[in-house]
């Protein structure tokens, strides 16, 4: 099939891909690193559609390709693109795998698993070249392509909110929300079960009922959306576990505007500085696993091994807030009930 002619956007891209980058500077008084004796390697990062200013996944990820750029600014090209459409992201892939093989190492990176689609459609069309590698984010590469892939489980962090939760509305009369981006994700489905496991066995007397913002990837990015149910669910549950990305600062900003809202937890990084009603935040150290894998990529010109990273490798964790210490023990003496089960689950 005749491939179409390349639009401006497509077109400035190769341009882009083809040229080393230019005007890097340091901070003036450390020695810059040394250029690399090859080729110049390139990466591209691709981030979740409308998914930077999140305040936190998405920005953390953000955040460990800044500091890898900082620090390797000498050695590889970084391109990073925040898509606003899964047709814009779909021609940045197919454009990339379009290009011929070429002695410039490159590797792609699908900072999204709501590309999973996207990336097995293309490659169906397109393999990659000797040169090229691929790495998708929190995917258990079901379909078994040519990546490589890893999964930050949610699942013992949330266990650990869940156990917390049991003891912060200990007497309650309402119940309690787990609140989704969409259903279909099977890494947040994992929070979901992680979060009533811990609740349940820390004798959890209320109900535990969970909704979702949306039927696809617009749940991540619903924060008006969730700020306006807040007033019905308010009513209903006295906790809300929140696992739906840049909407949660929906709730966030409706705990912090009104005295009788429920408590809630931080989501990605700690986000005990959004609200008091947060209790603790699921935090994903996602920042450091980018770094891990760009880094090793770079240095050895291969990809770590497809991993599932959980709390017991610190990629993980359930991080309680200042303002509610007094469930510390609570939390400590389940870390390892926490950890153990995760890993069957795993």
């Amino acid at each position: 099939m005749t491939r179409p002619f390349l639009n401006g956007w497509t077109y400035i891209l190769l341009v882009l891909l083809a040229v080393e980058l230019c005007g890097c500077s340091s901070d003036g008084k450390d020695e810059p690193a040394p250029l690399p004796s090859g080729p110049t390697p390139q990466i591209i990062v691709m981030y979740a559609p409308g998914g930077l200013g999140d305040q936190g996944y998405n920005d953390a990820i953000l955040a460990g390709v800044q500091s890898f750029k900082k620090t390797h600014h000498s050695d590889v090209e970084i391109y990073q693109y925040s898509p606003d459409s899964f047709d814009e992201a779909e021609r940045l892939l197919t454009d990339w795998l379009s290009l011929p093989e070429s002695d410039n190492p490159a590797l792609f990176v699908v900072g999204s698993n709501d590309y999973e689609s996207l990336v097995a459609e293309a490659l169906d069309s397109d393999s990659l070249t000797k040169n090229k590698c691929l790495l998708m984010f929190e995917s258990d590469n079901p379909k078994h392509l040519p990546v490589t892939h890893f999964r930050l489980s949610m699942y013992g962090a949330s266990y650990l909110a869940g156990v917390t939760a049991a003891a912060s509305i200990e007497g309650a009369d309402k119940d309690v929300l787990v609140l989704l981006a969409h259903y279909g994700d099977e890494t947040i489905a994992k929070a979901e079960a992680g979060f009533r496991d811990g609740f349940q066995s820390s004798g959890g007397q209320s109900e535990v009922f969970t909704e979702c913002l949306a039927q696809d990837w617009t749940g991540y990015i619903s924060a008006q959306a969730a700020y306006q149910r807040m007033d019905e669910w308010s009513k209903s549950y006295s906790y809300i576990f929140p696992v739906a990305g840049g909407s949660n600062q929906g709730i966030y900003r409706y705990t912090r505007e009104h005295a009788d809202a429920p408590l809630t937890a931080g989501m990605d990084v700690d986000q005990s500085g959004m609200s008091r009603n947060i209790v603790g935040s699921v935090t994903k150290n996602i920042d450091q696993v980018i770094y891990y894998y760009m880094e090793t990529w770079l240095a050895t010109g291969e990809l770590p091994e497809s991993s599932v990273f959980g709390l017991e490798s610190g990629y993980t964790d359930w991080v309680l807030s200042p303002y509610h210490e007094q469930y510390r023990a609570i939390v400590d003496a389940a870390r390892a009930e926490a950890v153990r089960k995760e890993v069957v689950d795993l």
